[in-house]
């Protein structure tokens, strides 16, 4: 089928983060044998106005949306961090195009106040949204005539390229990619942490005085690092973590977490290493300083569950077949967490009642 993908693929950026999940998503359903229209809406409502903003670029930008459904009519529109969209622009293509389907994906966290409304102002034009937050959080994210499904972070074996489990020396053990903003317990955590392990190297980048890196310089600073560390902002929510659990578990290192709830039914103790405390954490780092092979049998699990799991392409096909209320075609990991409507098989597009609603609409 024909896609549009409305989402922020920060042409601006200049590829300092190519390894965002917009791309990811986009690659997903093209591998599964989709053409994908990829929209920047933040970029393009820049380029709307000569004061390059995209607040005054917005209207811009809506209409243009419009224009494209009108020349392409697809069958899905799927919206990302689509903040500069407007809910009257989902109106009116659900008045043009009644058979197509508009599914949302949400990648930040559902627990900070406020960057969700634009979500609930697209509900009544939406089929289904996905986040990266389980549980309650996306439960009552919506009315529950929409369906709300949980989404693993995907992992994209051309972005993900690395294989940290076959390499025996490293110049650190463990690395740490994040910043801490006025997150005081986060910064003390990571600060209790590097003096507990004075005698190991650690890398640390965005915290602590030390400088972020993006782009390929983060991908080197990983390549360099037998372990990771995956903290969030919180830890006690419902299958939330960042994107960083799949740029960690899907490169290859060895995954040290906190015990996020539901957590262990994407990924086994096994394959990543769970903790509860500063402590524990502390004890498991130096465990597997001195255990290397053991260290590297269960990243190289992590990383076949991350792939086998996780990839783009079983990800794109679970949000095609929720959003579209077709049967699933495998047990998903996550399916506890994917609320009403169940899927059900639904009629296939009607090529007529598009080309009928834009005649009208000319």
């Amino acid at each position: 089928m024909r896609i549009l993908h409305v989402a922020n693929f920060a042409y601006n950026k200049h590829g300092y983060a190519f390894y965002n999940c917009d791309r990811k998503i986009s690659a997903g359903f093209v591998r599964n044998g989709h053409f994908v229209y990829e929209f920047s809406l933040r970029d393009m409502a820049r380029m709307g106005t000569v004061f390059r903003s995209k607040r005054f670029g917005a209207p811009w930008a809506n209409a243009e949306i419009l224009r494209i459904c009108g020349q392409m009519r697809p069958e899905m529109v799927l919206l990302g961090h689509a903040d500069v969209l407007f809910p009257d622009t989902l109106r009116r293509i659900r008045e043009l195009l009644p058979d197509t389907r508009i599914a949302q994906w949400y990648v930040d966290p559902l627990f900070v106040p406020g960057k969700t409304n634009f979500i609930r102002a697209f509900a009544p034009y939406l089929d289904a949204v996905f986040a990266t937050t389980g549980g309650e959080w996306l439960e009552q994210l919506t009315p529950p005539t929409l369906l709300r499904g949980y989404l693993p972070n995907p992992v994209d074996p051309a972005i993900e390229r690395l294989t940290n489990f076959r390499q025996q020396a490293f110049p650190y053990e463990l690395i740490y990619c994040g910043t801490v903003g006025d997150d005081i317990d986060r910064e003390r955590f990571i600060q209790d942490l590097v003096q507990s392990l004075s005698e190991l190297p650690l890398r640390l980048h965005g915290l602590l005085g030390q400088p972020k890196v993006n782009g390929n310089c983060y991908a080197e600073a990983l390549a360099s690092a037998r372990m990771g560390l995956n903290h969030s902002r919180r830890n006690d929510v419902t299958l939330y973590s960042s994107d960083r659990i799949a740029q960690l578990t899907g490169n290859g290192l060895l995954t040290l977490s906190p015990r996020i709830p539901g957590f262990e039914s994407l990924y086994r103790t096994d394959e990543i290493c769970y903790f509860d405390t500063l402590d524990e954490l502390v004890d498991n780092v130096r465990y597997y300083h001195r255990n290397p092979e053991l260290a590297a049998a269960k990243a190289a699990a992590g990383w076949r569950r991350a792939h086998q799991s996780y990839g783009a392409e079983r990800i794109a096909r679970f949000i095609e077949e929720a959003t579209f209320r077709q049967p699933y075609s495998e047990p998903y990991e996550w399916l506890a967490h994917v609320f009403n409507p169940s899927p059900a098989t639904i009629p296939a597009l009607s090529t007529a009642r598009h080309s009928a609603a834009w005649s009208q609409a000319r």
